[in-house]
């Protein structure tokens, strides 16, 4: 009887849980990534968005029927501390939402009492609250959430003069809708601490099968033109590389402690196999693109990238079952020796990697330990920097700029503009750039879809939109921001309606309007206020992108027998070129695609894959105690050539003739 190489699974459904890679596979993912639109469906969190859902929507159900319009401020209240939750464990989150209450709730009463009593104390307050919250990034993720959620309660509030009394009504307003969200999202559907970190790590797999099944449909791309030959080749292993190290990077800074400790120590040997079989797919994609892959080749990548899929479901399921790797290890040491050494030398190298990850599993966790390793928390303080006090310059600036722009055109809610300019204003030029699309085109399409429903349904539907909006825009939030902004827009204007006189379409195009103004603001004062100074040139990243590509393959060609060390340099390689080729994009898009730096910039890194391909596949063929190929001593000898011209300490950057030079060797290497 014929075995099965592909051994049968039982099918069990899950739908909310396989809901957001079925409508949004990996391979729409990729593409979307590709083109610098970020999206992980895989961190829907239906849960939290549950818990917003009935913090905000209870509220507004009480201010409605109290007719009592002031007490929109509790919702709004809630809801920013829905967002203030940084989910994981019970005391953090305890500590970082009170902290948002005592924060705002302060802020709340003195700049409302401020903005009653003169307009320009409330702003020069505003500035200086502004540019506090600027520097509280140093304090790490968590505070720099709470900080720009403060700022944003402090341009709602000073367009909310009050009287001393007043103000105080209105603190006390928000200390209620933060203690009852808080209620709420600390004892209503608890969540896994570590559920963001396992839908990563479960999304990493089913990213490296969905490049595994695309490799047996790879169209043959010798006679296209470079761009798109650049693109194919390096778009998957940039995206899965970059994915490798955000996932390590997370599952690092969990606790070494009860309760996270289990999940730990489960997820990092995962993230160290995926990392290993990364190795094989990179040489099977650098096979794929010189000729079609033979039927014993396409067999390994099948059964590897099923074994890829059934460890995605368990990860994500929260199941570290140590004997569903096995099949699949039985199924790639069944297969027969064949004369393709890449393909017998894959099998082999897979199944050891996931032989590992079973013993790993067995044992509890990381046999070496690792996953009990003392825990040092990220969010302690950070020396201040100067990117950081110019970050909260230029943020005290923005915000004070939109809130005169929309002051003295008499815009009705300028906080929109101004709370806008808070979000979009970061310390990176790029990032706020990318912010300030997405904001745009969120605000735009949730304003007409607000409009919509504001105009057509009446008072009682509008309340009841409430609740999904509100869970959608927190569930969403860390899947995509355009989504998330869009949700948003829809939900507080809907809110404003409710409580307001106005109209659906004319909040619609106020909220619109003033999130232009404050997206423009924050970008200009990101570009005209001291603007940042670029930390490296093209040219100097990509040198140093082809030296460590250069170190990888120069170590792959002398044999040595130390992996760590290689994967070392392999990791060095990878993430080097991804910093190289983001920086390419970008340099793309600014409009030099003429130039001639560019052009010799995009054909090197184009060839740094393929020579990374190699290096890969010469490392999975090459045989034990085997003695390098004298061919391959040209590695080495350009290595020592190119560490002596590159390290000139007369050049910041490398002159034109030396990158020249690094692709001729290139194109003669290959």
């Amino acid at each position: 009887m014929k075995n099965r190489l592909l051994p049968a699974r039982r099918r069990r459904p899950r739908f909310l849980g396989a809901m957001a890679h079925t409508l949004m596979p990996s391979v729409v993912t990729h593409w979307l990534g590709a083109r610098a639109i970020a999206i992980a469906p895989e961190q829907i969190a239906i849960r939290e968005g549950l818990r917003a859902g009935v913090a905000v929507s209870t509220v507004m159900l009480v201010a409605w029927h109290i007719d009592m319009p002031l007490m929109a401020w509790s919702a709004f209240a809630a809801f920013w501390t829905c967002l203030a939750d940084p989910g994981g464990l019970l005391r953090p989150r305890i500590r970082t939402m009170a902290s948002f209450g005592l924060a705002g709730a302060l802020i709340t009463g003195t700049l409302s009492t401020l903005a009653g009593y003169h307009t320009a104390a409330a702003f020069a307050a505003l500035g200086v609250c502004a540019f506090l919250c600027g520097l509280a990034r140093v304090r790490g993720p968590a505070a720099t959430q709470v900080s720009v959620l403060a700022a944003i309660v402090a341009v709602v509030a000073i367009c909310y003069p009050r009287t001393p009394l007043g103000a105080l009504t209105l603190a006390g307003l928000f200390s209620l809708g933060v203690l009852w969200a808080k209620l709420i999202c600390l004892l209503a559907w608890p969540v896994d601490p570590c559920t963001p970190q396992k839908q990563a790590c479960a999304a990493l797999f089913r990213e490296q099968a969905g490049m595994a099944f695309r490799l047996l449909a790879l169209p043959h791309l010798q006679r296209a033109s470079l761009p798109t030959r650049q693109k194919e080749l390096s778009a998957w292993r940039r995206d899965i590389r970059h994915r490798i190290e955000q996932v390590r990077s997370s599952v690092e800074k969990l606790p070494g402690d009860a309760p996270v400790s289990p999940a730990r120590a489960a997820l990092l040997p995962a993230i160290e196999t995926a990392d290993r079989i990364f190795v094989t797919l990179i040489a099977f994609e650098h096979a794929a693109f010189s000729a079609p892959l033979p039927p014993e080749t396409a067999r390994v990548i099948r059964i590897t990238a099923a074994a890829l899929r059934r460890i995605a479901r368990d990860i994500a399921c929260g199941r570290h079952a140590p004997d569903s790797p096995g099949p699949y290890v039985r199924a790639l040491t069944r297969l027969p020796a064949h004369a393709n050494a890449l393909s017998t030398r894959a099998a082999a190298w897979n199944a050891a990697a996931l032989t590992d990850l079973q013993t790993a599993w067995q044992a509890g966790g990381n046999p070496s330990g690792d996953g009990n390793a003392p825990f040092t928390p990220s969010t302690l303080s950070q020396p201040l920097s100067p990117v950081l006090l110019r970050h909260a310059g230029r943020l005290s600036v923005a915000v004070l700029v939109a809130g005169g722009i929309t002051f003295g055109l008499r815009l009705p809610y300028a906080y929109w503009a101004m709370m806008a300019a808070v979000v979009v204003t970061q310390p990176g030029m790029s990032t706020t750039l990318s912010r300030t699309i997405e904001r745009v085109a969120g605000s735009v399409a949730g304003g007409i879809l607000a409009a919509i429903a504001g105009t057509l349904c009446p008072k009682w539907l509008v309340l009841i939109l409430i609740f999904p909006l509100s869970a959608a825009t927190i569930a969403l939030r860390g899947v995509n921001y355009t989504l998330c902004v869009t949700f948003m827009t829809q939900l507080f204007i809907l809110v404003t309606d409710l409580v307001g006189s106005d109209a659906g379409w004319l909040l619609g195009l106020a909220r619109a309007q003033n999130n232009i103004i404050g997206s423009l603001v924050g970008m200009a004062a990101c570009l005209l206020l001291w603007p940042e100074k670029s930390t490296a040139s093209l040219p100097a990243l990509v040198s140093r992108a082809f030296m460590a590509n250069l170190r990888y393959a120069a170590r792959v060609a002398t044999g040595a027998d130390s992996r760590a060390e290689t994967e070392q340099a392999r990791r060095q390689a990878g993430t080097t070129s991804n910093k190289a080729e983001i920086l390419c994009q970008q340099t793309s898009l600014e409009g030099l695609r003429r130039s001639e730096n560019l052009k010799i910039c995009t054909e090197i890194l184009f060839h740094l894959r393929q020579l990374a391909g190699l290096a890969s596949t010469n490392w999975l063929e090459r045989a034990p105690h085997r003695a390098p190929a004298e061919e391959n001593q040209a590695d080495l000898a350009a290595l020592r050539h190119f560490s002596t011209l590159l390290a000139d300490p007369a050049h910041a950057a490398p002159p034109p003739e030396h990158l020249r030079e690094m692709l001729l060797f290139l194109k003669q290497r290959l």
